[in-house]
């Protein structure tokens, strides 16, 4: 047994030393929640003269100017792994796509976190089936620091604004408006609500402080093909929108009736791809009970969206049943 194997196998035979590690892990985060860095981005927040995603951004602008913070992260982050082989970091994990990183301060208007984007994983995701043609649109303003830039060339899009009142229908196009050579330290505010960056390419992997502003946000997040601009999806931007999505699909394959009347609740959401996925499981549970919604939602809903993709398949549904009929 090599080393490594042994020092785990007798971790896991001594409860006190995993409650050790346990403890420099809550001490850890203890720490970082009440040091002076924490203390720093609440005091940011807390005086800001408003809340809309351009303050806020500013805001974070001059927090990652100054970035010596993340070194002395880092430093203690090392520290205790260096005592402990089993410590782990006390904050959420961020996994993207593009960065593994980890999330180090959030409140209910920006999520900060530090993330890598290996250059291993950038090729492996340029060469899948859809990575090298794919622009996503997050639908909130975001604020880039490429610490380690890595040589990195990116591509910038732009497209109509994802607003309120967002339609696949009218997404329009995302076009290239074009390219930017990044160095160590390059900071990048981003209005992912009607822009993009893509990595086109990088020598090395990318160390990026990223934050994320949910003030102001899109409804949506947008997806785009790079080679022609068209529209391709969006999913939903709020964590509770997504739930109850989520929630409403589990109860139709659980075969839920009683549930229908909770689900039926969800066609007076607020975002209109809400209302649209609660009528399509209420479809799934049962059909004929779930018409006279289907009808209204025809009628009278007040996004075009699901008013026109209610109209087709209540035109289809009616069909089949005079066919039956006859």
């Amino acid at each position: 047994m090599d080393r490594a194997a042994q020092s785990l196998d007798d971790w896991l035979a001594s409860p006190k030393a995993q409650r050790r590690t346990r403890q420099r892990i809550e001490a850890c985060g203890a720490n970082w929640a009440q040091g002076p860095i924490h203390r720093r981005f609440d005091a940011a927040m807390a005086s800001l003269p408003d809340e809309t995603p351009e303050t806020v951004a500013g805001a974070i602008s001059a927090i990652f100017a100054d970035d010596t913070w993340l070194d002395e992260l880092i430093d203690t982050l090392a520290a205790d792994l260096a005592h402990d082989s089993f410590f782990e970091p006390p904050f959420r994990a961020m996994n993207t796509d593009l960065n593994r990183g980890l999330i180090v301060y959030e409140d209910h208007r920006v999520t900060i976190a530090v993330g890598a984007t290996p250059i291993g994983q950038l090729g492996a995701r340029k060469s899948g089936p859809r990575g090298a043609t794919s622009v996503n649109l997050t639908g909130r303003v975001a604020v880039f620091k490429f610490v380690k830039a890595g040589g990195a060339r990116i591509s910038l899009w732009e497209a109509p604004a994802l607003g309120a009142d967002f339609s696949g229908a009218s997404a329009g196009a995302c076009l290239r408006t074009g390219e930017r050579q990044l160095a160590d330290g390059d900071m990048l505010v981003v209005d992912g609500r009607r822009q993009s960056f893509v990595i086109e390419h990088a020598r090395s992997s990318l160390l990026i402080l990223h934050a994320e502003i949910t003030s102001g946000q899109a409804p949506v997040r947008a997806e785009f093909d790079s080679t022609s601009g068209r529209y391709l999806g969006c999913s939903a931007n709020s964590d509770s929108a997504s739930r109850i999505q989520m929630l409403t699909t589990l109860l139709r394959k659980l075969e839920a009736p009683q549930a229908f009347a909770a689900i039926a609740d969800f066609l007076d959401h607020e975002d209109f791809f809400v209302r649209w996925h609660a009528m399509r499981e209420l479809l799934g549970i049962d059909l004929e009970a779930a018409l006279p919604h289907l009808r209204r939602m025809a009628a009278r809903d007040t996004h075009p969206e699901p008013r026109r993709a209610a109209r087709a398949l209540l035109k289809r549904i009616e069909a089949d049943l005079n066919r039956k009929a006859a």
